[in-house]
């Protein structure tokens, strides 16, 4: 799969979400640095930005047969993405499972500031910025649309 129509598809998806819930989610079109969606709320007087990170296979997974467990979370991030924070940015990593024709992407709902102080320690040290979270520390963010929705009221 094309890695430009995954991040597309992605976009796509969350911007869908936030319309299926009542906000107006505007695609940028690579003319907004580093923000994919505008969200406003329905009178506009709230806005915030969102970064998409997707990818094909986020999940990654331990053990065989029933030990099979998800384990931990991987996406392409950027060291611009793991140094940036703001109230009003957020990153809506979405994970596409390989998306086949009954899957359900998950997409997690992530404050910039909670990014930028996971990355923090190692981000300096490393060529290219990857996020690896474990699966568990994740968990709190996942299809949590109520992170966003709370801060556009």
């Amino acid at each position: 799969m094309n890695s430009q129509l995954i991040g597309t598809g992605g976009t796509y998806y969350v911007m869908a979400q936030l319309a299926l819930r009542g906000f107006h989610a505007s695609c940028t079109f690579g003319n907004a640095p580093y923000v994919d969606v505008l969200v406003s709320a329905p009178d506009g007087h709230t806005t915030v930005s969102v970064q998409v990170k997707t990818a094909w296979y986020a999940t990654r997974y331990k053990g065989r047969g029933e030990d099979r467990r998800p384990s931990e979370l991987q996406w392409s991030l950027g060291y611009k993405a793991a140094t940036t924070s703001s109230p009003n940015l957020f990153f809506a990593f979405v994970d596409l499972f390989g998306i086949e024709a009954d899957t359900i992407p998950d997409v997690y709902i992530v404050p910039s500031k909670s990014i930028k102080s996971y990355c923090a320690p190692w981000v300096d040290k490393v060529s290219w910025v990857r996020l690896h979270i474990e699966y568990e520390d994740f968990q709190q963010f996942r299809n949590n649309w109520d992170i966003l929705l709370k801060a556009l009221k």
